[in-house]
C-alpha cells in the first residue's frame, strides 16, 4: 500500500516536528535515561516471557519403523 502525503502539513512543518522530536530524545540526561531504562526493565520483568517455539519433527522421524 502506498502512503499518501498529509495535505495539511508542509514539508517544512514535518522537518520542524522531526527536529523537535529528535532534540527531545537527544536532550535526555544520563540520569533520566537510567531511570527510564530501569522502569522499562521492571515493566518487562512482570510480563510473561515468550518461550521457544515447539520444534516440529521431520517427516522421516515419524516414518521410521524402528520401534521396540
Amino acid at each position: 500500500m502506498k502512503s499518501t502525503p498529509d495535505p495539511d502539513t508542509t514539508p517544512a512543518e514535518k522537518m520542524r516536528a522531526f527536529k523537535d522530536g529528535l532534540r527531545q530524545v537527544l536532550s535526555v540526561s544520563k540520569s533520566e535515561l537510567a531511570i527510564r531504562e530501569n522502569e522499562y526493565q521492571d515493566e518487562r520483568a512482570t510480563k510473561p516471557k515468550r518461550g521457544p517455539k515447539p520444534r516440529h519433527s521431520s517427516a522421516s522421524g515419524h516414518a521410521s519403523g524402528d520401534r521396540d
